[in-house]
């Protein structure tokens, strides 16, 4: 997949790498919006799933992230990602504006998502999340926001190792795999912590209620990452008319890589068919 990547450029000039398949005959197309640390290519898989069944893909790394620019594992404020979705979005509906535009967010991609979906709901069909970060990590929920504030003032550029790759997934193979990927990252700065974990998280708690797109929360009640109560406590407070949560009994935070994937592939695209008769009708 490396070498198909393509870039595109952010308004300050920060080449932001993706990787797009759209066939000619596409249903939809599924912009792709990964998790902290990871990178497009762990989600080929999923890609080539949702291509089988007609769908058009477009995943891109975050910055920072993969192959796009910026200092590795690091942030200097989190409206950098919803201003970098923005460019990708304005790109693919002049590109393909025929196409109904739908996304896909896990964990800290569909904070991202999240919070893009509040400010810029227009041209977008609906989201879909899978564990998504709208709610405090495991561990983290005692921190007050003062410390935040005192711990990006100073160390801001402090590397922390993160522990949780186990944690993320009950499928060995993958785990494997992400211990010899050059693109995972293996830590994030405490500056970029601060402004994941609080402003991040704190803009979508804020704003939940002017939430209104069409959504499908996916959540694993053995999620040992993103509690599973993140996803019903917000999904109690937002606005959509259509909204639709399914919790997984014994699934971990990687829904979409773990034992069971193809169950919740199927769910996914049961959600988008139905989207799609909607819109067709």
């Amino acid at each position: 997949m490396n070498n198909k990547l393509l870039c595109i450029q952010t308004e300050e000039g920060i080449r932001i790498y993706y990787y797009k398949q759209i066939p000619l005959d596409a249903k939809g197309l599924i912009l792709i919006s990964h998790g902290f640390g990871e990178h497009l290519g762990l989600y080929e898989e999923f890609m080539d799933f949702l291509l089988k069944n007609g769908y058009g893909v477009f995943a891109y790394d975050h910055r920072a992230h993969g192959h796009s620019e910026e200092e590795r594992g690091h942030i200097d404020r989190f409206e950098f990602y919803i201003e970098d979705m923005a460019v990708v979005v304005r790109y693919l509906k002049q590109e393909y504006q025929d196409l109904p535009l739908f996304m896909f967010g896990h964990s800290m991609g569909g904070l991202i998502a999240f919070n893009y979906g509040i400010l810029h709901p227009e041209g977008i069909q609906g989201q879909i999340f899978t564990g998504p970060a709208v709610g405090r990590p495991v561990g983290t929920g005692f921190i007050p926001e003062s410390l935040f504030n005192l711990l990006e003032h100073y160390w801001a550029r402090v590397k922390i190792y993160s522990f949780l790759a186990r944690k993320g997934t009950r499928n060995k193979v993958f785990r494997a795999k992400l211990k010899n990927d050059p693109y995972v990252l293996k830590y994030g700065t405490v500056g970029f912590y601060c402004e994941f974990l609080n402003r991040g998280i704190a803009s979508a708690k804020g704003k939940a209620m002017s939430y209104r797109l069409p959504v499908l929360f996916l959540h694993g009640k053995a999620d040992r990452i993103i509690p599973y109560r993140a996803s019903t406590e917000i999904f109690a407070q937002i606005s959509s008319e259509d909204k639709t949560l399914k919790l997984y009994e014994g699934l971990y935070h990687e829904l979409v890589r773990e034992p069971e994937r193809e169950e919740v592939w199927q769910d996914i695209l049961a959600w988008l068919e139905l989207r799609r008769k909607i819109l067709l009708n």
